[in-house]
C-alpha cells in the first residue's frame, strides 16, 4: 500500500523516520538484485543473501580477515532456519533467540587454535554499527494451508533476519489499534483458530512486535494479549525534546509512534533491547516471552550509569555512592526489572566480574535470575541461612548468591534474634552489588543488617513498589541513596500498566475498634433477631478477636460477599481475595462461603421457586432476574480455598490449605474462571488468606479484595495491589471493605507525610478511590458522548431516523474515533457501577448509544468482518447491547451484507434511501474490494480506482450517485465477463495474465499473443497440480509448483531473469487465493 491515509499517515512517516535513524528502508514492490533480499520461495524469511554477506564481515579470521567460506556460512544459517518436526512456535523462539544471542559452532581452520570449532555470531552485539539494517514495507509471507498469504506493513531485519514486525492502521477509529493488535496475533496463529491462519515461520526469531496508529503505538511479543501492548512513553536516553527537533516539530506533536520508534528502533536501542531486555516465562497453563517495558529500560540504565559512575566507600571515606532506590510500583514489572539489570551487567565489560547478592523472598525471581544466568554460563546459588551466606559471598570473583528472606510479618521475633549476628565481613571486594527487593521493610531485617556489615564496600540498590515510609526514610536512604528511578502509581495507571483500584465500603459506619461500636455491627447484621437476642449474642462475642471469629456474623458476611461476588465480579469472568482475621476466620469463611453458595443457587434455581401447591416457596429478590442460567451453572461448581500458614498443632481441618496443598491452590486460582473438565480453567473463585499472598503475590484475574481485618502502612498499600493487575476487560480493582479500614485510611496515609501533614509523596492517595467518585463521573461522561451529536445540531435518540443521522455523521474519521473513545469510557464507568442502583437512569443512554455503535460498525465495517464488535466492552453492559439489539432485531435490520448476497439489493432498496443507500453501497464495495484484492490484484485495484472517480464526480448528488453506485454493484456481481478481447477466462486466467502482463519485458502484439497462450497453458498446469488433495498443505508441493511456474516463464523469453523467482511466488499466491476456482 502506497496510498490512503494509513501509508501518508502512519507507514510512510515510520519509514522516514527509520531512515534518519539508520536504516535502509524498502518498499517490497520497488526491490532489485542489488537489494540481495531474493528468496527461492515465499516462504522463507530470512535474507540469506544478505546474511551471508554480513557473517564475513563481522566474524573475521585471525589475521582479521574473512575466513568464513560458502559451505560453514550454509552451515551456520542451516541450524538457525532449522527447527526440528512438530516444535511449537515458542519452543523454536526460544531456540531461535539462544543462537543469536550466543551464536553457533562450525568447523574451525586448521593451525588455528589447534583446529578447534568456531563461534559464528549471526549479530555483532558490542559494536551494532556493524550490522546490517533493512526495514522492509510490505514483505509478503506464504502460509501454509487455504489461508491467504501475509504482508506486514514493516518488517525490520538486522542482518537478513526479521526481528520485529510492525502492522499499521489508519489514524482515526478508536479501534485501529486493537485492529493491528488482531493482525498481528493472526499473522502469528495467536488466534486459537482451529485452522492455521499465519505464518508461523516468521516469528521463529522475532523479537516483539509493534501495532501503530500514528498517534497510539504499542509494543508486545508475538505471545502476549492485548491488553499487554503498551506505549514506549519515554525515548530514553533521549528525551521527547531531542526526538522532537531531530524531526523538525513541537514536542507537544511528537506521537506515541515516534517516541516508540526512537527509543526502541533506533538501530542500538533495538539491539540492547534483543541482547538484554526480553525473557522467557512460564505462567499457569502458558508460556510468553516479554519485552521490557519502557520504565524497566530506563531503570536498568540509571543503575548502570549509577554503578560506573559513583564513587566507592573508600572514595568517599564514608558509604558507597554506587547506589540507589528504584521506585517502581507495584504490578509494573520490579522482579523482572531486577532481572534485566543482571543481565545487561553480565555483558558490559567492567561489570560483568561482579558478584551479585539478592535478597528477597519471591521464589518466581530465582526462576527468572536462573535463566538470566544460565546465559552468562553461570547458576543461581540459594542461601537461607547465615551459614550459607557465608559459604557462598565469601569467594572472590563473580557470583549470583540469592538470599531468600522470609517475609517480615511470618517471622518471629525469637526467629529474629536467633539468627547469628555476624561482625566481621566475610568479603571485602568493591566488586559486588547487593539488590534488595521490598526494600521500604528492609531497615528491619536482621539478614540485610548481617548483610552490611559481611559486605562493607559493595554496592548497594534497593527496590521498592511503595513509597518509603517518611519515619524510615533517612535510614533507607543511608542504606542505598535517593532514587535512581520513579514509576509511580499514576505513571502505571496512565500506561496500563496497572488499573486503578476502587474502593467500597460495606460496612465503613461499624469498624470493630471498640465495645461501643459492637451494638451498630450487630444490628447491621443481625436486623431479623429482636433486640434481647442480639444483646445475648453480643454478650457472648465480647471482644474484637471474638466478634471476627464469631460463626454468625462471618455466615453473615459470607452470603453478602457472595452476592456482591456474583452480581459484580463473576460476570466478567474475574477472581477475588478474602483477607481474614485468623486462620481460624479462614476455615471459617470457607465453610460459611459453601453454604452460602449451595443456598444461593437453591434461591436462583427457578424450579425451587414454588411448593408443591404451586405457591412461592422462597422470596426471590428483584435483582436475581439479572443472573443467567449458565452463571447459576457455573456459580454451583464455585470453589474456595484458604491459603494458609501451617503449624505442628493444627487441627487436621487445615491440612488441605497448608505446606504442599498451597501451590496446587494457587495454580488453580491463577487459571481463567470455568469447569475444571479441559485442563485449563478453574471454578477456584475466592482465596481465603490472613497474611499470605498479600505480598508479591501476582495474579491478574483477582479483581477483588474483600477485607475483613485490620491492616495498615505499607501493608494496607501492598494488599490492595494485589488487585491491580491488568487482565482482558479488566477496567478497574476492587477493595470491598468489611472491616472498616477506610477509616484508617488517612492514618495509613500519615505514615507518608512530614511533620506539618503534606503528604512527601502525594501519589499514595490515588492508591485506593471511592466507588461514589465512578458513580459522580456518570452524568460528564455521558454527556461527553452526547455533546459529539448535540455540537451538529443531532440529539440523539431511538428513532431510525435520528440514529442513521448520527451515523452519516460519523462518517467523519475523526469523529469516529472521538466517538469511539468518549464511548467506550462511559460504557466503563456504567460497567464499573452496575448492578448498583445509581446506573439504572443511564441504561437507556446505553441503549441508545450501543444502537449507533452497532450501525456505524457495520455501515463503515471497521471491523475485519464488518460486524459490531460487543466484545470490546466489559459483560455487563455488554448483555445491556445485546438485549437491546435483540428485542428491536437489529441484527436483522442492519447487518452488513455482501455484494454477493442475493438479498443485497432488495435488503438496500427496502431499508435505505437517497443519501443512507449511496453510504451503504460504497461501503459495501469498499469491503468487497479489500477482501477479494488478493484474487486478482490488478482488477481490482482498477475497481477501486473507478469508485474513487464516481464519488468525486457526483459528490452529495445522492440518488445519481446511488444508481451509479448500484451499477459497479451489479458489475461487480456478475464478474470480469465484460473482458473478452484476450478470450482467457475471467475468473481463472485473467488475473494471472493481468500479473504477467505488468512484468512483459518488451510488450507488443506479437508478445501479447504469447502472453495469452502461456497463461492457458500455464493455469492449466496449475489446475492439475493443485487438484492433488492436501496440496495446500504441504509446502513441498507448494515449492514444487513454485519451480515449474519458474521455467514455464523463463521458457517464454518474456521476462527479466531476474524478476522470475518474485514473479512466480506472486502467482502461486494468486492461484491459493483462487483455489475454490480452480478446483
Amino acid at each position: 500500500m502506497t496510498s490512503g491515509p494509513e501509508w501518508d499517515k502512519v507507514e510512510r512517516p515510520l519509514l522516514e523516520h527509520l531512515a534518519a535513524l539508520g536504516w535502509e528502508t524498502l518498499l517490497w514492490s520497488e526491490r532489485r538484485p542489488s537489494h540481495q533480499v531474493n528468496r527461492s520461495s515465499e516462504k522463507d524469511v530470512i535474507l540469506e543473501k544478505r546474511l551471508a554477506h554480513v557473517l564475513k564481515r563481522i566474524n573475521p579470521g585471525p589475521d582479521g580477515r574473512p575466513w568464513l567460506d560458502d559451505t560453514r556460512i550454509r552451515a551456520a544459517i542451516s541450524e538457525l532456519k532449522t527447527t526440528p518436526p512438530g516444535t511449537r512456535l515458542f519452543e523454536a523462539n526460544q531456540r531461535s533467540t539462544e543462537l543469536l544471542l550466543k551464536g553457533v559452532t562450525v568447523d574451525g581452520l586448521e593451525g588455528w587454535v589447534g583446529g578447534k570449532q568456531q563461534t559464528v555470531d549471526f549479530i555483532d552485539w558490542d559494536n551494532w554499527s556493524a550490522n546490517d539494517f533493512l526495514a522492509i514495507s510490505q514483505f509478503r509471507v506464504a502460509t501454509p494451508g487455504q489461508a491467504p498469504n501475509i504482508r506486514p506493513d514493516v518488517t525490520l531485519f538486522v542482518n537478513g533476519i526479521p526481528l520485529v514486525v510492525i502492522e499499521a492502521k489508519p489514524p482515526g477509529p478508536a479501534n485501529g489499534i486493537s485492529d493491528s493488535i488482531n493482525q498481528l496475533r493472526r499473522y502469528a496463529n495467536r488466534r486459537n483458530t482451529e485452522i492455521p491462519e499465519g505464518a508461523e515461520q516468521l516469528f521463529r526469531t522475532n523479537q516483539f512486535t509493534v501495532a501503530t496508529i500514528g498517534d497510539r503505538a504499542e509494543a508486545a511479543t508475538f505471545t502476549a494479549d492485548p491488553e499487554h501492548y503498551m506505549a514506549w512513553k519515554d525515548p530514553f536516553p533521549s528525551t521527547p525534546e531531542e526526538v522532537a527537533e531531530s524531526l523538525g516539530k513541537p514536542v507537544e506533536r511528537v506521537t506515541q509512534q515516534e517516541l516508540l520508534t526512537a527509543g526502541m528502533l533506533a538501530p542500538e536501542r533495538l539491539l540492547d533491547i534483543v541482547r538484554h531486555f526480553t525473557l522467557f516465562m512460564e505462567t499457569p497453563g502458558r508460556s510468553i516471552k516479554i519485552v521490557a517495558r519502557y520504565q524497566q529500560y530506563r531503570g536498568v540504565h540509571q543503575a548502570l550509569h549509577r554503578l560506573l559512575t559513583g564513587t566507592t566507600r573508600a572514595e568517599t571515606g564514608q558509604t558507597d555512592q554506587r547506589g540507589g532506590i528504584i521506585w517502581h510500583t507495584q504490578g509494573s514489572g520490579k522482579s523482572l526489572t531486577m532481572a534485566f539489570l543482571v543481565r545487561a551487567m553480565r555483558s558490559h565489560p567492567k561489570l560483568r566480574r561482579f558478584k551479585i547478592v539478592l535478597v528477597t523472598d519471591r521464589k518466581n525471581l530465582q526462576n527468572q535470575l536462573q535463566k538470566t544466568a544460565q546465559l552468562a554460563g553461570e547458576a543461581v546459588k540459594v542461601a537461607r541461612t547465615v551459614n550459607e551466606v557465608e559459604e557462598l559471598v565469601s569467594p572472590p570473583g563473580p557470583g549470583l548468591v540469592m538470599v531468600m528472606i522470609q517475609k517480615m510479618g511470618d517471622l518471629s521475633a525469637d526467629e529474629n534474634e536467633g539468627i547469628r549476628r555476624i561482625t566481621e565481613p566475610m568479603n571485602e571486594s568493591e566488586s559486588i552489588l547487593v539488590m534488595v527487593d521490598e526494600a521500604h521493610r528492609s531497615h528491619s531485617s536482621v539478614l540485610h543488617a548481617n548483610l552490611m556489615a559481611a559486605l562493607p564496600n559493595a554496592a548497594r540498590i534497593g527496590f521498592t513498589g511503595t513509597p518509603i515510609i517518611m519515619g524510615q526514610r533517612t535510614r533507607t536512604f543511608e542504606i542505598f541513596g535517593d532514587y535512581l528511578d520513579q514509576y509511580k502509581l499514576g505513571h502505571s495507571e496512565a500506561d496500563g500498566s496497572t488499573v486503578p483500584i476502587l474502593y467500597e465500603g460495606r460496612f465503613t459506619d461499624a469498624a470493630v475498634r471498640g465495645a461501643s461500636q459492637m451494638d451498630e455491627i450487630f444490628d447491621r447484621w443481625f436486623s431479623d433477631l429482636t433486640k434481647d437476642e442480639r444483646r445475648t449474642l453480643q454478650q457472648k462475642f465480647a471482644t474484637v478477636p471474638q466478634v471476627l471469629e464469631a460463626p454468625e456474623l462471618i455466615e453473615a458476611k459470607a452470603r453478602d460477599l457472595l452476592i456482591h461476588y456474583v452480581r459484580t465480579v463473576m460476570p466478567g469472568g474475574f477472581k477475588g481475595m478474602v483477607v481474614a482475621s485468623s486462620r481460624k476466620a479462614c476455615h471459617m469463611y470457607y465453610q460459611a462461603l459453601n453454604q452460602a453458595r449451595d443456598d444461593l443457587v437453591g434461591m436462583l434455581r427457578p424450579d425451587n421457586h414454588h411448593d408443591s401447591d404451586g405457591g412461592p416457596s422462597i422470596e426471590v429478590p428483584l435483582w436475581a432476574g439479572e443472573i443467567t442460567d449458565s452463571q447459576i451453572d457455573l456459580l454451583e461448581n464455585l470453589d474456595f480455598a484458604p491459603v494458609i500458614s501451617g503449624t505442628h498443632n493444627d487441627p487436621p481441618e487445615y491440612a488441605p490449605w497448608t505446606g504442599p496443598h498451597q501451590p496446587a491452590n494457587i495454580d488453580r486460582f491463577k487459571r481463567p474462571l470455568g469447569p475444571e473438565d479441559d485442563g485449563r480453567h478453574s471454578p477456584l473463585a475466592l482465596v481465603i488468606v490472613k497474611s499470605m499472598l498479600l505480598t508479591g503475590f501476582d495474579a491478574p484475574l483477582a479483581q477483588v479484595l474483600y477485607l475483613d481485618r485490620s491492616i495498615k502502612e505499607a501493608e494496607l498499600l501492598q494488599a490492595v495491589a494485589r488487585v491491580n493487575r491488568t487482565a482482558r476487560h479488566k477496567k478497574h480493582g476492587l477493595v470491598v471493605d468489611y472491616y472498616g479500614v477506610s477509616t484508617r485510611l488517612q492514618e495509613a496515609l500519615a505514615v507518608y507525610a512530614d511533620p506539618d501533614g503534606n503528604l512527601i509523596e502525594p501519589d499514595v492517595e490515588n492508591a485506593l478511590r471511592s466507588l461514589a467518585l465512578e458513580i459522580e463521573k456518570l452524568e460528564p461522561r455521558k454527556e461527553r458522548v452526547r455533546q459529539i451529536f448535540v455540537q451538529h445540531g443531532i440529539e440523539p435518540a431511538a428513532d431510525p431516523q435520528t440514529i442513521e443521522d448520527c451515523v452519516q455523521l460519523l462518517g467523519d474519521e475523526r469523529l469516529r474515533a472521538e466517538f469511539d473513545l468518549a464511548l467506550q469510557t462511559f460504557f466503563a464507568t456504567v460497567d464499573t457501577v452496575l448492578p448498583r442502583p445509581e446506573a439504572l437512569p443511564f441504561i437507556k443512554d446505553v441503549e441508545i448509544f450501543g444502537e449507533i455503535q452497532v450501525a456505524t460498525r457495520r455501515r463503515y465495517r471497521d471491523t475485519p468482518d464488518g460486524d459490531f464488535d460487543p466484545y470490546k466492552y466489559q459483560e455487563k453492559v455488554r448483555r445491556l447491547i445485546d438485549k437491546h439489539i435483540t428485542v428491536l432485531d437489529l441484527s436483522q435490520r442492519v447487518a452488513p451484507l455482501l455484494i454477493t448476497d442475493p438479498h443485497f439489493t432488495v435488503s438496500i432498496d427496502q431499508n435505505y434511501s437517497g443519501r443512507t443507500k449511496a453510504s451503504e453501497m460504497e461501503h459495501a464495495l469498499r469491503h468487497h474490494i479489500r477482501s477479494h484484492l488478493e484474487e486478482d490484484p490488478a482488477y481490482y485495484a482498477k475497481l477501486s480506482e473507478r469508485l474513487d472517480q464516481i464519488l468525486e464526480q457526483l459528490e452529495e448528488q445522492w440518488d445519481q450517485l446511488a444508481f451509479e453506485l448500484e451499477e459497479l454493484t451489479k458489475e461487480v456481481k456478475s464478474g470480469r465477463q465484460d473482458v473478452n478481447e484476450t478470450g482467457l477466462d475471467p475468473t481463472t486466467e485473467l488475473p494471472f495474465h493481468n500479473l504477467m502482463a505488468d512484468k512483459v519485458a518488451d510488450r507488443s502484439s506479437a508478445t501479447d499473443a504469447v502472453l495469452i497462450e502461456l497463461t492457458s497453458r500455464l493455469v492449466d498446469m496449475i489446475r492439475r497440480m493443485v487438484g492433488v488433495v492436501g496440496f495446500w498443505d504441504n509446502p513441498i508441493k507448494q515449492d514444487d509448483l513454485r519451480k515449474a511456474i519458474k521455467l514455464r516463464l523463463d521458457d517464454s523469453s518474456l521476462f527479466d531473469f531476474a524478476d522470475l523467482d518474485e514473479l512466480s511466488s506472486e502467482l502461486v499466491a494468486i492461484a491459493k487465493a483462487n483455489q475454490h476456482h480452480l478446483n
